[in-house]
């Protein structure tokens, strides 16, 4: 028999799907033996919307990973001793895909339509996953809005396709870094623009936690602050600062004062020098043009942060350079 389509829990519409893509990238793996290599690394079984299309696929894979063909006797074979070829609709089901299919010269093309239509299916199930919990009163707001972002997030993530690489572009790239650093050009993490710093520290490192102490008054939020505009000036990365204690008018003055070389409390009062005005209007003009992001809401909770840092990442299409809190409270 033939898998039917179980439509429950998406109300009254279809859920997005393309069966005929489906069929086509069925029939194009038991008709070229070199199909599957090509969809593997964008398509898992869960991505087809028929589970009968599922088992079929999965037999495909598995047969691949084991380097036998993935013809019409070999997947039957497979589906058989397994006791899954009824299941599916027998033998005649996928000699059925074999007949509708000419060839497999647009299964990349379809691989992008099904997984296409599988994304859109779990932005509905996500959907009505994040309306249920909107039911839960007895769940803090705050966890419940960070847990809806985390699904919506989770949706885009995929996982990285890499292709092979010959060991000769790998040795040439390697070793043209191995002589960057041995000439003190590169560091292996990022700069933060403070040499004697990053010889000590060879640069941050992605995921590293940096806590800068020091007593009241001694230039915490300007040391930071400067190595946060020197990683967006320098690495054209994007920098999320939570301020709890300053508003962002005076992280700002702080960050004019260190770029144009100005006290702050003259820049505050407006008692600036007629030869001051250039070097004023030359940091702006820099600090206008860095990636720095700046969010003074009082008394913001970490999962808060989380949200907005996560959803800024989204805005700017990347990772972030540097997460900075002024300050812990410790």
């Amino acid at each position: 028999m033939v898998q039917e389509l179980n439509f429950q829990g998406y109300s009254d519409r279809l859920p997005p799907q393309n069966i005929d893509a489906e069929e086509a990238i069925l029939g194009g793996i038991l008709l070229d033996p070199e199909a599957i290599g090509r969809v593997m690394e964008l398509l898992r079984p869960e991505v087809f919307y028929i589970s009968a299309h599922q088992e079929i696929y999965r037999a495909a894979v598995a047969l691949q990973a084991q380097g036998r063909p993935t013809d019409l006797m070999t997947v039957t074979s497979w589906l058989h001793d397994r006791g899954v070829l009824e299941k599916i609709g027998g033998q005649g089901r996928l000699a059925q895909l074999v007949d509708r299919t000419i060839s497999a010269v647009n299964i990349d093309q379809y691989a992008q339509l099904v997984n296409e239509k599988y994304l859109r299916r779990k932005l509905i199930q996500v959907g009505t996953e994040i309306s249920q919990m909107g039911y839960q009163s007895d769940v803090a707001l705050e966890k419940v809005l960070d847990e809806s972002e985390q699904k919506i997030f989770g949706i885009t993530q995929s996982r990285p396709q890499q292709s092979l690489v010959a060991t000769a572009d790998i040795l040439t790239s390697t070793f043209s870094d191995i002589e960057s650093r041995s000439l003190g050009l590169v560091l292996p993490g990022i700069s933060c623009g403070f040499y004697d710093l990053d010889a000590m520290t060879q640069g941050f490192q992605r995921s590293d936690l940096i806590i800068a102490a020091g007593r009241p008054s001694m230039g915490k939020t300007s040391f930071v602050l400067n190595i946060a505009r020197n990683i967006a000036a320098f690495h054209k990365l994007p920098i999320a600062v939570f301020s709890l204690e300053m508003s962002k008018e005076q992280l700002i003055y702080r960050l004019l004062s260190s770029e144009a070389q100005i006290e702050s409390g003259r820049l505050r009062s407006g008692r600036i020098s007629q030869a001051e005005w250039e070097p004023l209007g030359n940091a702006i003009s820099i600090l206008s043009q860095v990636p720095i992001f700046i969010d003074d809401t009082p008394n913001i909770s970490v999962a808060e942060m989380r949200s907005k840092a996560r959803r800024l990442q989204a805005e700017q299409g990347g990772a972030l350079g540097l997460i900075l809190i002024d300050y812990l409270q410790l």
